[in-house]
C-alpha cells in the first residue's frame, strides 16, 4: 500500500525541480500529504587546485551565500508549492547523504528527485545525485531524466506501468502499482520483458515451444494479479527491458513507471544496472521500490 504522507523534494531551482515540484503538488493534494522542500548548500571548492584560501575568505562566502539562497528556496516554495502544505529545509554538505538523511530524519515514505537526461548521451547518463540517492534510500523514490509540469493542474495519474520479473517481488509491485491506480482512477498495466522468452535453446528444436513458453509467463503473471486482487493489462513482450518498458509505456500513455530495486549493499546487491536503464528511457516518471 503507497499512502505518502511526507514527501521528500530536493529543490536545485532548475526547471526540473520546478516541474517536479508541480507533480509533487498533484500527490501531496491527492493523499493530503507534506512536501518537505530541501535545499543542500555545497561545500566550498575551488575549481583550481592549489590554491590556498584563507578561512576568513570561507566563512565571507558562506555568511553571503547562505541567505541568498534561504531567501529562493522561500521563493520556489511561494511560486511552485502555493497551496500545499510545505516545510522547508536548508542544508550544507553532500546533497546526497543530505537528502537522504532528511528523509529518514523526517520519517518520509517518498522522494521526489530530477535527474539530467539532455543531450545525445542522456541514455548513457544518470545524475549523479539521484543514482546515490536510488542506491542507498531505504524508501521509494520517484525520479525521471526528464519530467515536464503538467498542462493542467487536476490532471491525475491515467496510466501506470509496473515493470515485473517472474520472481517473488512481482506481487507485491502489482499490489504496490494496484493502491495508486485505485487512488487515481488510472488503468494498470503489467510488463514483463524476456531477451528469449525463457524458451532457450529449445526453440530451435520445436518453434512451438517459443509460443508455449510466452503463453505460460502470461498464464503466470495473470495469476499473480489475480493473487495481488488487482485489475492489470498484461503484456509479454521478448526484448531488452527498457526498451520494451519505454514502448508500452508510450503505446498506454504512461504517467508513471513502477519497479522494484534491490537494497542489498553488497556489491552484487546494487540498483541493477536495467534499473538504471528503465530510470533514463522511460519517458515519464518511475517509482523505484
Amino acid at each position: 500500500m503507497i499512502t505518502p504522507k511526507t514527501i521528500i523534494l530536493p529543490v536545485d531551482f532548475s526547471t526540473r525541480a520546478a516541474a517536479t515540484a508541480a507533480h509533487a503538488r498533484i500527490l501531496a493534494k491527492q493523499y493530503g500529504a507534506t512536501i518537505v522542500a530541501l535545499h543542500v548548500m555545497r561545500p566550498f571548492q575551488l575549481a583550481a587546485e592549489g590554491v590556498d584560501v584563507p578561512s576568513a575568505a570561507v566563512l565571507d562566502w558562506y555568511t553571503q551565500q547562505r541567505p541568498i539562497l534561504e531567501t529562493q528556496l522561500e521563493e520556489f516554495v511561494n511560486i511552485y508549492l502555493k497551496g500545499s502544505k510545505v516545510k522547508t529545509i536548508f542544508r550544507e554538505g553532500e546533497p546526497a547523504s543530505e537528502i537522504i538523511r532528511a528523509a529518514n530524519e523526517e520519517k518520509a515514505d517518498l522522494i521526489m528527485i530530477s535527474t539530467h537526461g539532455y543531450g545525445p548521451f542522456r541514455r548513457f547518463l544518470l545524475g549523479s545525485i539521484a543514482a546515490r540517492v536510488l542506491n542507498d534510500s531505504h524508501i521509494p523514490v520517484l525520479t525521471a531524466t526528464h519530467v515536464e509540469a503538467p498542462a493542467d493542474e487536476a490532471e491525475h495519474i491515467k496510466s501506470i506501468v509496473v515493470a515485473v520479473d517472474l520472481d517473488a517481488r512481482a506481487g507485491k509491485l502489482i499490489a504496490a502499482g494496484n493502491s495508486i491506480a485505485k487512488e487515481f482512477g488510472a488503468v494498470l498495466h503489467v510488463v514483463h520483458a524476456s531477451p528469449d522468452d525463457g524458451a532457450g535453446a529449445a526453440q530451435y528444436i520445436d518453434p512451438t515451444w517459443r509460443i508455449e513458453v510466452a503463453h505460460r509467463m502470461q498464464a503466470q503473471l495473470e495469476q499473480t494479479v489475480m493473487d495481488a486482487e488487482a485489475t492489470a493489462k498484461v503484456h509479454v513482450i521478448p526484448g531488452e527491458a527498457a526498451k520494451v518498458i519505454r514502448q508500452v509505456a508510450e503505446d498506454v500513455n504512461a504517467n508513471l513507471v513502477i519497479l522494484g530495486r534491490h537494497l542489498d549493499h553488497s556489491f552484487f546487491g546494487r540498483l541493477r544496472t536495467h534499473s538504471y536503464a528503465i530510470v533514463r528511457e522511460a519517458p515519464c516518471p518511475v517509482l523505484s521500490l
